[in-house]
């Protein structure tokens, strides 16, 4: 096997996984609510290492490394600014997120960009219910001014009729599930979110996206890409001249 060219494609494939990646944080960079990833690289351990082989097989190549491995993409979950939207518009100051329902269950998101239904429900963007305290949709007066607490209470002409779940799950069980929502792994209930998370209404939360930083991120990655392929090439050619001229004196 040519060593060189297997480093260069672990590398290439990798820049790879890191261009999507902060493409889709430059796709969400108006997205409410959204939080940019961020992707790791670490050496890869040579052959015997890997192994666990006490003599070197190949000591000559374990001086060039054993290439490139991308690390777990990481979810960067810091609060991001606020923007002033309409009386329904929701944002979460603290680290607690919003808990909506779809097809597939309970789900989790920082977007608060909420309006309401067609059967009086409060729901997000996409018409997924907003869940209560007692985890079920919360129903609106079709008249009346609403009006939300930084607890979550919904009152509507000065009456309290319901009150906003804020969850405040373990960050590190989250993953993206599309959609701008989160889904928890793990067994067990998620508890709610503490005394030090606020709900502030007329506001809506920017995206965690950093626009000039990605695409910073973007071009230094492209070229790290076309320098891999490029490696690639050189080493394809290399082998063809081996074949071709080393075959031709044999």
């Amino acid at each position: 096997m040519n060593y060189g060219l297997w480093m260069s494609a672990a590398g290439l494939s990798t820049e790879m996984h890191r261009q999507d990646v902060i493409s889709n944080n430059l796709a969400n960079a108006q997205t409410a609510g959204f939080k940019a990833d961020h992707t790791f690289t670490r050496e890869r351990p040579v052959a015997r290492e890997e192994l666990g082989l006490d003599v070197p097989s190949q000591l000559l190549l374990e001086r060039l490394g054993g290439g490139v491995l991308a690390e777990p993409t990481w979810t960067n979950f810091a609060q991001g600014g606020f923007t002033a939207g309409g009386d329904l518009d929701l944002a979460i100051s603290g680290s607690g997120f919003f808990v909506v329902r779809d097809a597939e269950g309970e789900a989790f998101t920082r977007d608060g960009g909420f309006n309401r239904g067609v059967r009086g429900e409060l729901v997000d963007g996409d018409g997924r219910q907003v869940m209560s305290v007692r985890n079920r949709p919360i129903r609106l007066p079709e008249t009346g001014t609403v009006s939300i607490g930084q607890d979550g209470t919904i009152s509507v002409d000065g009456e309290s009729i319901d009150r906003i779940r804020i969850a405040g799950p373990d960050t590190d069980r989250l993953r993206k599930g599309g959609d701008n929502l989160y889904r928890h792994v793990g067994a067990g209930k998620v508890p709610d979110a503490g005394d030090d998370v606020f709900v502030k209404q007329g506001w809506i939360e920017d995206s965690g996206v950093d626009p000039i930083r990605s695409m910073t991120d973007l071009v230094a990655s492209s070229r790290a890409v076309q320098a891999s392929a490029r490696f690639i090439d050189l080493h394809d050619r290399m082998m063809e001249l081996a074949v071709n001229r080393l075959g031709a004196v044999a």
